[in-house]
């Protein structure tokens, strides 16, 4: 089955390294992902986090749609609530003039953020869209030229005339906006690797309930994992287990660097750990192992959920073995 393969990018920490480091490797690493015919490179948005640099991911697609020359660049996402729909229109359309028909806007509904992150963005004032749809629409109206709803319509979203849309993707992690996805005409994008379940019904009610819009034709599903791949079983549980290890951290409420392997070779998780990471793979939220076994479970969620494109994010903490993950997933499907 045909797939089309993508990356999430996170820009996960790796050790003490500087952020200007990480967007240098992550530059260069756009670069090779654009050789190997993925189709699109998305940056997520977090705030206030000691673990992962993409804070801003307006500002590294612009950057890396620079330095490349056919591959999509967008955000997974834009966290819509913190900011006015109008300046998020005007930097998507002005995106899409400097990059025509390479630009998506992963449009998520979560704060990527803490309570205290959400009152500094919103200058102290409250949210001031009780439906976060509703915001949406207004987005949607205005990357089309036309006149929004209330008092938004009284100005335009410049620049005006663009000649090529951004390519909106309703953003998800429990199921609830693909409806909603549905009635608007746009893509769905399913952040699996959150450690969220979801129905299979939830994506067969997306592309029932389709309607058509200047965005998409078509219904598409995009699914997000969390995915390492190595030449042997032994070798992606050795790459994983600083990953699996900021998991388990996490659950617990903390952040931890993504560390070398090599130094937490030793470590023995508990029953309890071991019991949360064995779920995680049943659950297929990470997938983890050889080019064979993980064709085998994509091929699987594919005709599960009707997958039409895969983000993997892939925070391997050597650049060389994170590549070769990547370049083991390009030539399952084909891309090299």
């Amino acid at each position: 089955m045909d797939l089309e393969l993508g990356v999430h990018d996170l820009i996960t920490l790796n050790g003490d390294e500087k952020p200007e480091a990480a967007y240098l490797r992550t530059a260069q690493f756009v670069k090779e992902i654009e050789a190997m015919n993925f189709k699109r490179h998305w940056f997520a948005e977090h705030h206030n986090s000691p673990t992962h640099a993409s804070v801003s991911p307006e500002l590294l697609a612009a950057y890396m749609s620079a330095i490349t020359s056919k591959l999509r660049l967008g955000t997974g996402g834009t966290m819509i609530m913190h900011y006015s729909p109008l300046k998020i229109a005007e930097d998507f359309k002005t995106l899409t003039a400097l990059a025509p028909n390479r630009i998506d806007i992963g449009l998520g509904r979560a704060p990527g953020s803490g309570s205290n992150e959400i009152v500094a963005l919103a200058q102290g004032k409250p949210n001031a869209f009780d439906d976060q749809y509703d915001k949406i629409e207004v987005i949607l109206d205005y990357l089309l030229d036309q006149k929004a709803a209330s008092f938004y319509g009284n100005t335009m979203a410049a620049p005006l005339g663009v000649e090529t849309l951004p390519e909106p993707w309703m953003l998800g992690s429990s199921g609830q906006s693909a409806t909603k996805a549905a009635e608007m005409g746009l893509g769905y994008s399913f952040a699996k690797f959150f450690g969220l379940e979801t129905d299979p019904a939830v994506f067969e009610l997306y592309r029932k309930q389709f309607k058509a819009s200047e965005f998409f034709q078509e219904p598409t599903v995009m699914v997000s994992y969390l995915v390492v791949i190595a030449d042997s079983q032994e070798e992606a549980d050795y790459l994983a287990k600083p990953i699996e290890m900021q998991q388990i951290a996490l659950r617990r409420g903390r952040m931890i660097r993504n560390a070398d392997p090599e130094a937490v070779k030793d470590y023995e998780f508990t029953p309890g750990e071991a019991e949360y990471l064995n779920n995680n793979q049943a659950k297929r939220f990470i997938l983890k192992g050889t080019p064979e076994k993980v064709q085998r479970l994509i091929e699987e969620e594919q005709a599960l959920l009707g997958i039409n494109e895969l983000l993997a994010y892939s925070p391997i903490f050597d650049p060389q073995k994170r590549l070769d993950s990547y370049k083991h997933l390009a030539r399952m499907f084909n891309k090299i």
